[in-house]
């Protein structure tokens, strides 16, 4: 049961703290919202000075919400709108500097050529042909009567959606265009398009690789790491972060809480060995109705079914506990099934059952008409049972094999309809019948069966095993007297919680927009909100409810925007500097190898071949991708020999054997404008990202939301 649900419950002491810290939390924001604390924004962010109101931006919020339904996070909605108000304000801003607009005309024009609007028989005549008359007609009504209702306003206001829609879209379309007008791509570039996927170099070479080296014996010292970092600071950006270490008390039963449960079901044991229709003595009692259906040893519960098998019809067994709950089973009936079946059927499907192909035009009656016809002569020749399958059957899978359906058992049967499966255990062999099924009407005969074992079906009892006041109230004793215990000797969290046997679970590097803590699956923005709050100090413990639960929790580091600390970025900078001083030590060691046949001697490593390798395709066999290496090949002249190579995987020496030129073609406007287009959608797809990244931008998703 929820803790919402039994705060209720609580004691008057409980209560007067809640009302207290209600009491708080309104004069606080009292406070807020008069100057005496931190203000609550009035805006969502701002755009370059362009700001995207708050009250606004939240009531889209709450419209996408209800539109998804709890598909989607509060914080994906949030992020997703964020970015597409962003992207509006900043492809507006670039054409309004440029004295592009949009004019009423064309609006016009792009609403009355909109398939979403064109195709509403809302604004069609009898013909089925679009008339602009009634849409404006719609709109003028529209205005005319927003404020008669809620209602209308609403359907007013999602029209106005509907227009800045519009002309969003094509203040998108337009800016975009321009933005591929200007990628250019000459005929030039179309020819070295060509070369670079056409050309092919063949070479001999000799690779030393990297892994010939021991890590250990290539030091890497944090200064390099270091300077790694400051040379390619774009890569180690880090944003502004917290860290935090939590101790999460889960709202589990107890012991006495399980004792409670299995007593609810015992005390019923009697009477329902008693009841004359145990059935319904169990639909009437039990928390959740279960199926009475015939079960296989297998299909127990692996720790009791060795003892409901061996029940005789009549007895009651339990209390046994399955998952979180505590059942009672009384034995109605048993017999002999096999668990395995082989059998054959033919399908007759009509107009309107699953899967029934759009040209099967009889009616349910006809078919099941048919299948008794079918029924009849296969049970007088069942030697005729494989040709009428393959004539007859909608099945087609199993018609090209005369209708047979194989072995199943009863664990592959599960993918059969359940009348079709209960047909086929619990008949006998030879059987023949019509058998409804959602598919429609099957002749199945029973062909085989084996291993017969006996099944019980059962009438069962159950009652959920649920958190009572008395254990949450425990629960809430225990977070409490562990939150204040460290509060008062703030640096003593994680000794306190060891020595009380809790586990201490630390997430680092959480952001201002982190929609969930790890180890919790609910959204928990107010504790973020709490980390990145202006008062809030390292060390810092505060308590928060969570789904099924309370969390403590402590800040333990606030972590700057900037660049990566040594260790953090050491697992991205670590293997590529330990290949740079590998590569140091190769081509030190090897220095006088001038030659493939010397580096091979001198290396003891094998002299390969790498055939008609392209510049579009640097893949070497056997090694991987080698730009630099194959660059090099081009470089050279047939019969060359490069110097040493610091590759990717290893230190190379190459020969070119031979290069082979594509030939010369008219024209290159192919290859032009396939550069012209993915250059195009390159940019249409970063100019966003360009946009922002030269923009001034504040951002208070994190403080609202």
């Amino acid at each position: 049961m929820a803790i919402l649900a039994k705060i209720r419950q609580r004691t008057l002491v409980l209560i007067l703290i809640i009302g207290l810290a209600l009491f708080a939390f309104v004069i606080s924001d009292v406070f807020n919202n008069n100057g005496g604390g931190e203000k609550r924004p009035t805006v969502i962010g701002t755009i370059n000075g362009e700001a995207i109101p708050s009250q606004q931006f939240q009531s889209q919020v709450e419209r996408i919400r209800t539109i998804y339904g709890g598909r989607q996070s509060t914080m994906q909605i949030v992020n997703s709108l964020w970015d597409q108000e962003v992207n509006n304000v900043l492809i507006t801003q670039q054409l309004d500097e440029l004295g592009i607009t949009i004019e009423k005309d064309e609006i016009w024009s792009l609403l009355t050529s909109s398939p979403n609007i064109t195709n509403s028989q809302q604004f069609q005549d009898e013909s089925g042909t679009f008339v602009e008359a009634k849409l404006k007609e719609y709109i003028d009504n529209l205005e005319a009567t927003k404020n008669l209702s809620p209602e209308n306003m609403d359907a007013y206001l999602n029209w106005l959606q509907t227009e800045k829609y519009t002309i969003i879209e094509a203040k998108k379309a337009l800016y975009n265009n321009l933005v591929k007008a200007g990628s250019i791509v000459t005929i030039k570039e179309g020819e070295l398009a060509y070369r670079a996927e056409n050309d092919k170099v063949t070479f001999k070479y000799v690779q030393i690789p990297y892994t010939s080296i021991a890590d250990s014996l290539a030091e890497v010292r944090n200064s390099d790491v270091q300077n790694y970092i400051n040379k390619h600071k774009s890569t180690f950006k880090v944003e502004e972060s917290r860290d935090i270490q939590y101790v999460y008390f889960p709202e589990t039963p107890s012991k006495s809480d399980e004792e409670l449960a299995k007593a609810t079901v015992g005390d019923l044991k009697a009477k329902f060995a008693a009841a004359e229709d145990a059935s319904g003595y169990a639909n009437e009692n039990t928390e959740t109705n279960e199926l009475e259906i015939f079960k296989y040893k297998s299909q127990l519960p692996k720790e009791v079914a060795e003892d409901i098998i061996a029940m005789n019809v009549g007895d009651v067994y339990g209390p046994y506990k399955v998952g979180n709950q505590y059942k009672i089973s009384r034995l109605i009936e048993t017999a002999q099934l096999p668990d395995s079946t082989k059998s054959r059927h033919i399908l007759i499907n009509y107009a309107g059952a699953q899967r029934a192909l759009p040209e099967v035009t009889r009616t349910k009656e006809d078919a099941k008409k048919l299948a008794d016809s079918v029924l009849k002569v296969v049970k007088r020749s069942k030697s005729k049972f494989a040709d009428l399958a393959k004539n007859l059957s909608s099945d087609l899978g199993s018609a090209a094999k005369g209708g047979d359906f194989d072995w199943v058992n009863t664990i592959s049967a599960g993918r059969l309809t359940p009348s079709y499966k209960d047909f086929i255990f619990e008949k006998e062999v030879g059987d023949i019948e019509v058998v409804e099924s959602p598919f429609g009407f099957h002749i199945i005969e029973i062909e085989d069966q084996k291993n017969d074992q006996k099944v019980v079906k059962l009438a069962t009892i159950n009652n959920g095993i649920e958190v009572t006041k008395e254990t949450l109230d425990n629960l809430f004793t225990l977070a409490s007297t562990f939150e204040s215990d460290a509060n008062k000797e703030k640096s003593k969290f994680l000794d306190l919680a060891k020595e009380k046997g809790y586990e201490v679970k630390p997430v680092n590097r959480i952001k201002i927009l982190t929609p969930t803590i790890a180890g919790i699956t609910e959204e928990k923005r107010d504790l973020v909100r709490w980390a990145f709050k202006g008062d809030t100090k390292v060390g810092d413990i505060t308590s928060v409810n969570v789904g099924g639960g309370f969390l403590v929790a402590q800040l333990t580091a606030k972590n700057p925007a900037g660049l990566s600390s040594v260790p953090e970025a050491s697992s991205r900078a670590l293997p590529i500097l330990r290949n740079e001083k590998k590569a140091e030590m190769i081509m030190s060691q090897y220095a006088s190898s001038k030659t493939v046949a010397e580096l091979m001697s001198a290396s003891g490593k094998p002299e390969q071949q790498a055939t008609s390798l392209s510049m579009q395709a640097p893949n070497v066999p056997g090694v991987g991708e080698e730009p630099k290496v194959v660059g090099a090949a081009f470089a050279l002249n047939e019969g060359d020999t490069s110097k040493l190579i610091a590759g990717k995987s290893g230190v190379f020496i190459i020969q070119v054997v031979k290069k082979e030129a594509a030939p010369a073609k008219d024209t290159y406007l192919t290859e032009r404008n396939t550069l012209r287009n993915q250059r195009a959608a390159k940019a249409t797809s970063s100019v966003f990202d360009a946009l922002k990244s030269s923009a001034e931008i504040e951002d208070n998703r994190g403080v609202i939301y």
